[in-house]
């Protein structure tokens, strides 16, 4: 078989990894320079980055699947326009994306359908979201920009002069053009964070898989929001009873509410969920595997991914079909020094294949120059692990993670530490 995966970062090699495990595949196909990427795939250049570009360079690679990894090609509509020319793939359609690209759409979606969340009132105005914000006040609120803003749309006010400078920026200066043109304001909830993962094919589901990441650049949960520092596998507070009542409240009637808005959902259905002394309550949801969680569920997966995808492809996923190890799972990202923020590139990295073959090392933003492997992003490589339990991961990961280096490298030492207590 011919498998053809779009996306670039530590999410798609990871994909691509597990995928290459497989002996029915033959040939995996990727547009990418990711070093790691590159060593698992036949890497192909791009005319350039129009859509329909890549989806007519796609047909003429006639894969048997196609599987999008990141969210805007999904929110551009990337798996109509495939499907329409008889290719077969995984991900969600335009309209079903929209559950990612607009947080009206899927904030309405919950409170139409009685799926937990927090209260929130939509704007196009700035006067009248400054007046709704001030009222509430800028402790009780939480403000998102409607569309698709590479992890930047979220903002809670620390006064009220942030509060305005907020509005002001997105609203009245563009600061995220299309994106911030609407808003949504929610009530404010406090809890522990955890991501809730399922394989669906808009009707059947799988078994989910539950992960807590760390968005904070340093330890304590401290310094600016990233794409995320590491994550881990499972929530020391997941329980069987737990997992059931978010399958029931939120996971089932957002897939059937869904179909019967004629977007029905077929892919990876990940949703955001604060632990709210009420309960679990939504946040948000991605219409794609998160990155770094995909660097988890990969290695956590049993058997071979490949049947999910194409079950989900041709809409008969069997809800017993995917299981998970019996495993606990850590990941640790590595990062270029300033990032979030700005970072240089084409940085020497040294010491990955002295790594111990048990550490899985995934490359998020790597490329070849001159002969040597260099940085190429903000968030570089990911070290993941499985074991018997979250402090034997951290173990094992931090007692090698100190071969890797690069100039002003950096990584989180805390990642998992609250869930050893509880190993």
């Amino acid at each position: 078989m011919r498998i053809l995966v779009l996306g670039s970062g530590g999410r798609e090699h990871s994909i691509i990894w597990k995928l290459s495990l497989d002996e029915r595949i033959n040939e995996i196909i990727s547009f990418s320079d990711n070093y790691g990427i590159s060593q698992l795939s036949k890497n192909l250049k791009t005319e350039n980055d129009d859509l329909n570009s890549i989806v007519k360079q796609i047909i003429s690679l006639s894969p048997d699947l196609v599987i999008v990894g990141p969210e805007e090609p999904l929110s551009e509509g990337i798996t109509n326009l495939l499907t329409e020319k008889n290719i077969k793939c995984f991900g969600p359609s335009k309209e079903a994306s929209r559950i990612e690209s607009s947080k009206i759409f899927s904030k309405k979606l919950m409170m139409e359908n009685n799926i937990p969340t927090s209260y929130a009132e939509f704007f196009s105005n700035f006067d009248k979201a400054k007046n709704y914000c001030l009222t509430k006040g800028y402790k009780n609120i939480v403000i998102k920009a409607d569309g698709l803003a590479a992890g930047k749309g979220v903002f809670l006010p620390n006064s009220e002069e942030e509060l305005i400078t907020i509005l002001d920026d997105i609203m009245n200066k563009n600061m995220l053009g299309n994106s911030g043109k609407s808003i949504l304001v929610e009530d404010r909830i406090y809890g522990k964070e955890v991501s809730v993962f399922c394989f669906t094919d808009g009707v059947n589901f799988s078994k989910p898989i539950a992960i807590c990441d760390y968005k904070r650049v340093q330890d304590n949960d401290m310094g600016p929001n990233t794409g995320g520092m590491g994550c881990y596998t499972p929530p020391e507070f997941w329980s069987i009873d737990l997992e059931d009542s978010i399958i029931e409240n939120i996971i089932v009637p957002t897939i059937n509410a869904m179909r019967e808005k004629k977007s029905t959902f077929q892919g990876m259905l990940y949703t955001g969920i604060m632990m709210t002394k009420d309960g679990p309550k939504v946040i948000e949801y991605n219409c794609r595997f998160g990155d770094p969680e995909c660097e988890l569920i990969m290695p956590m997966f049993e058997g071979n991914i490949l049947d999910v995808f194409m079950d989900i492809a041709n809409s008969k996923l069997k809800n017993n079909s995917v299981k998970w190890k019996n495993k606990k799972g850590l990941c640790v990202v590595i990062c270029s020094g300033g990032y979030p923020e700005k970072y240089n590139k084409e940085l020497e990295i040294n010491g990955i294949k002295d790594l111990e073959e048990k550490i899985i090392c995934f490359h998020s933003g790597t490329k070849m120059k001159n002969n040597k492997i260099v940085t190429n992003g903000g968030r570089v490589l990911v070290l993941s692990n499985i074991d018997d339990s979250i402090n034997a991961c951290r173990e094992n990961i931090y007692t090698q993670i100190e071969k890797i280096s690069f100039k002003d490298s950096f990584y989180r030492k805390d990642i998992g530490l609250r869930a050893v207590k509880n190993d």
